[in-house]
This record gives C-alpha cells, sequence and structure tokens, in this order.
C-alpha cells in the first residue's frame, strides 16, 4: 500500500436528540501511525470511531481526506466493541471476507489461515464460532480485519476480553500489520498502559470533547486538560 494520506476532523458533531455526545475539532491524523483513543466511559470514543469509520452519520462536521486518496476509495476496516462470530467454522469466518470479494477458495483459506496464526487462533481453525470464548471470538474478528489489505484500521476496544498473553499477540500483530500495509490505526483502549505500548500518539476524549492530543508520553504523564488529569488519577502509568 503506497498511498499516502490524512484526515482531518473538523467541528465534528454527533448527537442523540438534544444530547451531544461528540464534539470533535481540529484533529489530524496520518497514514502509517498509530492512534490510541483514550477516555473514561461515556466519553465518546465508541461515537468518534463510527463516525470517523461511516458506520455512524454525523449530525454536523466534516471528515476530511487530503492526500493520495479520496475518502470514498479508502479501504476502511471497523471492529466493534463486541465482536460478532457465525456460527460456521473459524476458518470460514475469516475466509468468507475474501471469499466475497472473488478471491478462490484455496487462496482464500491459505490467507485466513495466516491471518488466524497472526492472532494464534491456527489451532481453533475447524472450531465452530459458536464454541469460542469472548477473547477468543475478538481473536477471530480481528483475524477478518487483518486478512485484508486496508487503508484505515479503527478497533474499539479489541482486547478487552482477551487475558495478557492474548493482549500482547495482539498488539504485536497489529504492529506487524501497520508496517506491511502502512495503514492508519486507530484503536480505543481503556487503559493508558496498552496506548504506552502501541501507539506514538495519542487522542484524549472527555464528555466528547478533544482535550488532549499529542505524543503518547506527553499525553500520558504531563496531561495539560484538568480533564486529562482527573482521568489519569485513577491509574498507575
Amino acid at each position: 500500500m503506497s498511498a499516502r494520506f490524512s484526515i482531518t476532523v473538523n467541528s465534528l458533531r454527533k448527537d442523540y436528540g438534544k444530547r451531544t455526545v461528540l464534539d470533535a475539532d481540529g484533529l489530524t491524523i496520518e497514514s502509517g501511525r498509530a492512534y490510541a483513543l483514550v477516555g473514561p466511559n461515556g466519553s465518546g470514543k465508541s461515537t468518534f470511531l463510527k463516525v470517523l469509520s461511516g458506520v455512524m452519520d454525523q449530525t454536523s462536521g466534516s471528515v476530511d481526506v487530503s492526500g493520495d486518496v479520496e475518502r470514498d476509495a479508502l479501504a476502511v476496516g471497523y471492529m466493534p466493541q463486541k465482536s460478532y462470530v457465525f456460527g460456521f467454522s473459524v476458518l470460514k469466518n475469516v475466509s468468507m471476507v475474501l471469499e466475497d470479494r472473488g478471491v478462490n477458495r484455496e487462496e482464500a483459506q491459505t490467507r485466513a489461515l495466516k491471518a488466524l496464526s497472526e492472532v494464534g487462533m491456527e489451532t481453533f481453525a475447524e472450531t465452530r464460532g459458536s464454541g469460542l470464548s469472548g477473547g477468543e471470538a475478538q481473536r477471530v474478528a480481528l483475524a477478518r480485519m487483518l486478512v485484508q489489505d486496508l487503508d484505515v484500521l479503527l478497533l474499539d476496544e479489541p482486547t478487552a476480553s482477551m487475558d495478557i498473553a492474548g493482549t500482547l499477540l495482539v498488539e504485536e500483530a497489529l504492529e506487524r500489520y501497520r508496517e506491511r500495509t502502512g495503514c492508519l490505526l486507530v484503536v480505543a483502549t481503556h487503559a493508558p498502559s496498552q496506548a504506552r505500548r502501541i501507539a506514538a500518539d495519542t487522542v484524549m476524549l472527555a464528555l466528547g470533547r478533544i482535550v488532549e492530543f499529542g505524543p503518547t508520553e506527553r499525553v500520558l504523564s504531563n496531561p495539560e486538560s484538568p480533564e486529562g488529569q482527573e482521568f489519569l488519577s485513577y491509574w498507575s502509568v
């Protein structure tokens, strides 16, 4: 993937009735980089990812793309907090993404097995999706993302149901994927410690607003906003 691009959020707002859940402005993020999205529950992280991905329409404002590719041409992958897997085999859960796009079955399965291996789920290839634990289902859903060549990868708490070993395995897989594809990676996480491991830059939300943005070490060690200081006071980082 050679396209270089940036995404800029301008006066981006999402309302539910009379309640504003997102009011973000002046943020530019770039392809080839990994960003962590942090903030307390209810800060707007999930809404932000949904609007950024196009899954949800904003009430007002814009998401603008500049560079070598237009927004409509971007291949965007979005993984919600609650990962869904179908009842058939784990292998089919992943290979179907490619088969639906015209890739022949043999090649699709080969690539699916490689993606499953990346997240430590290759031995579950013939297991039915309905028999997986929450963490296993998350890893299969992530393999469904990694089997594709995406320009933008947006993940909402992708390791929330995993133990530490699974979490670290997935974090390493995401880093390899970003290096290989040059994608723009945004990961919402409740844990500052994970943000430190996976992202060079961090965006912090509070009540739907961007209250911190910059190098992860600076944001998590020396937040400038009262909201950032309050959020981090609950964590040992």
